[in-house]
């Protein structure tokens, strides 16, 4: 048995990180088989019985989790998915590939450290990443493009939003016109933080609630969404009209059990795609957003050039192996390094054809 492949709960929780509140509350058992996150489809508990560990000062109840590449950890309502990824790694328990799944957040931040909020029923984890090629040199978007990909592969097609958020279209979205508001649905996002040599993507997924409209930062945020199939249908919400179509899916039943066949997905399309070089631009492309459409580039950081130009606008053309996005503007074939896509306002002229070079 690979001993890796284990779920850990941890039942007394995580003490606090400087003067903050507890990382991490207790999680007992009594209440994980109520919880969301709870390991088991209801009608199929596991034969094998929790077993009690200690580490470093640090206790918890473990079984088997069999597909697992790492532990993955349970915890009740925490500061944040990366602050018990921190104490974990600190303490020589969480290795590579090792994730935490949360019930919720109550200090959870996106990207530009905004705020994330965190109810309880939606996913939020922490993974650590090797920080090796090509997470040292472009965290945020390779993995966003593994994510896009496990996703996928899972049956909930979905876009990558440069550089790290996760999008599915809606029925108005039209491939290569401006995208505005509405036309696409941000139904998850990550965070990237390096700790003393260990990498963590803190990830989250909106799978029963998202944010209102009224809390978009400005006009032209795209709108959140809630996680979907490809047949439309809500991943925590099985009907047995779509199990007879979609087998593939019919267990994911709670948080754990789809992040259960993420994670190991991850792994999977990590370690498969090792064997092309340079691998992942070419993954990023299949899921890129907006490719082909003309966009506007907010707080534009240009890879090569000192100016800015406010607004930048081009049409999306690809990512480069440094993780910079690629834009065909008036100017020519520019790269990115920073910036915020933003929707349209539908009422864009023709983005100049003629002006477009390539590399």
């Amino acid at each position: 048995m690979n001993h890796s492949a284990v779920v850990r709960l941890l039942t007394e929780g995580l003490p606090p990180i400087g003067d903050q509140d507890p990382t991490a509350a207790p999680f007992p058992l009594q209440t994980l088989e109520r919880s969301p996150l709870a390991p088991d489809s209801p009608g199929r508990a596991s034969d094998s019985p929790w077993v009690p560990r200690e580490k470093n000062g640090l206790r918890w109840l473990e079984r088997p989790a069999p597909g697992l590449p790492a532990p993955v950890y349970l915890t009740g309502p925490a500061t944040s998915t990366l602050d018990v990824a921190r104490l974990l790694a600190e303490a020589d328990l969480f290795p590579e590939w090792a994730s935490v799944l949360s019930l919720s957040q109550s200090a959870g931040r996106g990207q530009m450290r905004r705020a994330w909020a965190s109810p309880a029923g939606n996913l939020y984890s922490a993974l650590r990443l090797p920080l090796a090629p090509p997470f040292d040199v472009a965290p945020a978007p390779a993995c966003g493009a593994l994510f896009a990909e496990a996703l996928s592969r899972l049956n909930c097609p979905v876009m990558l939003k440069w550089p790290n958020d996760l999008l599915q279209a809606a029925p108005s979205f039209r491939p290569g016109l401006p995208p505005r508001r509405n036309d696409c649905l941000k139904v998850g996002g990550m965070l990237l933080e390096e700790r003393r040599g260990a990498l963590f993507a803190g990830t989250g997924l909106n799978l029963a609630s998202c944010p209102p409209a009224s809390t978009l930062r400005d006009n032209y945020a795209f709108s959140a969404g809630v996680l979907r199939d490809a047949h439309g249908s809500p991943l925590l919400s099985p009907q047995p009209e779509r199990q007879k179509i979609d087998s593939k899916n019919k267990d994911i039943v709670t948080i754990f059990t789809l992040w259960l066949r993420l994670a190991a997905s991850l792994f999977s399309c990590y370690a498969q795609e090792q064997t092309l070089e340079p691998w992942w631009p070419a993954l990023a492309q299949r899921h890129l957003a907006f490719r082909g459409c003309r966009v506007t580039l907010a707080d534009a950081c240009p890879e090569r050039e000192t100016m800015v130009r406010i607004p930048c606008e081009g049409v999306v053309d690809g990512v480069t192996e440094s993780g910079a996005l690629r834009l065909n503007t008036a100017y020519g074939t520019e790269t990115f390094l920073g910036g915020s896509l933003l929707a349209s306002d539908g009422n864009e002229e023709p983005f100049p054809q003629d002006a477009h070079s390539s590399e």
